[in-house]
């Protein structure tokens, strides 16, 4: 598997499922951006600091594509703007596809 990181600025909205650290950002939604992608993660800048080991759900709609992907925060930085590290899980509904499309070279 390749997990080069490709450059690509795309809206993704983000839906808190789990997060232990702090409970009161269950079942917030919110509008974010990447940073970078590659097959098995990514790096998105957020609005507010998310703690590690959240767990995400993510909508992204690339090239006319839906991926609904779930996703766990592996780091966060502060660094002006809320950066977040996160892994892909494997099982997320449209992970599959999701990865085809680095197999494509998009």
């Amino acid at each position: 598997m390749r997990l080069d990181r490709i450059e690509r600025e795309e809206d993704v909205l983000v839906d808190v499922i789990n997060c232990v650290g702090n409970p009161e950002l269950n079942d917030t939604s919110l509008s974010c951006r990447t940073v970078d992608v590659s097959e098995g993660g990514m790096k998105v800048a957020a609005d507010l600091d998310i703690p590690v080991d959240t767990v995400l759900g993510l909508r992204l709609d690339l090239s006319s594509v839906l991926y609904r992907l779930e996703g766990e925060v592996r780091w966060c930085r502060n660094e002006e703007k809320h950066y977040v590290g996160l892994l892909l899980d494997e099982d997320s509904p449209d992970y599959v596809n999701w990865t085809r499309m680095f197999q494509l070279d998009f």
